[in-house]
C-alpha cells in the first residue's frame, strides 16, 4: 500500500524556493566527512521517486532500481528510502558532494531540520547533532527559510507519522548492507528489521565540528537515542528545540 503521491510540480517549487546545500553549509559538511550518510536513513515522500526520475531522465524502475530500498511498516505501507548500503547511493566519496544536488530528497536538504507529530499535527525543529546547527545564521537559514519551503508541501500526517518511528535515530550501515541479499538491487525491510540495525550510541559523531562563523556558535549537548518496534523516545534531558507552528 503507497500513500497517494504529491503532483511533481510542488517538489520542483520547493527546489526553486529553498537550497540548504550552499557553498557555505557544505564546507560544515565536508569537514563533518557526511556523518548524516553513514548513520541516518533518507525517507522519500509520496511521490518524490517519480519526481527525482523524472529529472534524472530515468523510468521510475530504473531510477528505483538504481537508488531506492522499500521500508515496510507494520500496516502495509510502503515507503521508498534510499539503498541502504554504507553511505548515501548519491554521496561522492572522495568529495561527500552530492550527486543529486537539482533534485535533492527533500529530508536530505532540509536536514538539520527535523521533526516531531503530535495530536495530528508536525512540529518541526533543528537537530542540533548536525554540526549545520551549531552556527547561528544556518540556524535563521533552515528554520525561517526551510520550514516555510518544506510546509508547503502537501504531505499526509500520516507519512510524517510513520518517519518519526526511526527518522532521529542511528543506523549500523556496515550491518544492514551486509545483511543485504543484493548490494545492487532493491531489497524490502520491514520496520521490525530496521530496527535491529540500530546504534546504541553515537560511535559515528561527527569528529570534525567546522565552524565558519567562530562567533555564532552554539554549544551542542550529545543525546543517546534507542527505540523498539512500538515507540522511540530519549534517553536523558530533552534538548533544547526552536519549534515553529505545527502544519
Amino acid at each position: 500500500m503507497r500513500l497517494s503521491p504529491i503532483p511533481s510540480n510542488y517538489f520542483a517549487e520547493f527546489h526553486r524556493n529553498f537550497r540548504g546545500d550552499t557553498p557555505e553549509t557544505f564546507r560544515v559538511c565536508a569537514d563533518c566527512g557526511g556523518a548524516c550518510e553513514f548513520n541516518k536513513i533518507g525517507t522519500l515522500m509520496p511521490g518524490e521517486r517519480e519526481y527525482m526520475a523524472e529529472v534524472a531522465g530515468l523510468s521510475v524502475s530504473e531510477f528505483s532500481e538504481r537508488f531506492l530500498d522499500i521500508l515496510l511498516m507494520e500496516d502495509g505501507t510502503e515507503l521508498d528510502v534510499l539503498r541502504l548500503i554504507n553511505g548515501c547511493p548519491f554521496l561522492d566519496r572522495g568529495t561527500f558532494e552530492c550527486n543529486c544536488r537539482e533534485y535533492k530528497v527533500v529530508l536530505c536538504e532540509i536536514y538539520p531540520i527535523d521533526f516531531q507529530v503530535h495530536e495530528g499535527h508536525v512540529h518541526f525543529g533543528i537537530d542540533d547533532w548536525c554540526p549545520i546547527a551549531d552556527t547561528l545564521r544556518f540556524r535563521r537559514l533552515f528554520l525561517e527559510t526551510g520550514v516555510s519551503a518544506v510546509s508547503k508541501l502537501p504531505v499526509p500526517v500520516e507519512w510524517y507519522q510513520h518517519v518519526a518511528r526511526y527518522d532521529d535515530l542511528y543506523f549500523d550501515y556496515p550491518a544492514l548492507e551486509a545483511y543485504r541479499t543484493d548490494r545492487a538491487k532493491p531489497q524490502t525491510f520491514t520496520l521490525e528489521e530496521l530496527l535491529r540495525f540500530q546504534r546504541a550510541g553515537l560511535e559515528h559523531d561527527p569528529k570534525e565540528r567546522f565552524h565558519p562563523y567562530p562567533a555564532e556558535v552554539i554549544a551542542y549537548q550529545p543525546l543517546v537515542t534507542i527505540a523498539s518496534t512500538s515507540a522511540s523516545r530519549p534517553l536523558g534531558p530533552e534538548p533544547s528545540r526552536e519549534e515553529v507552528e505545527p502544519r
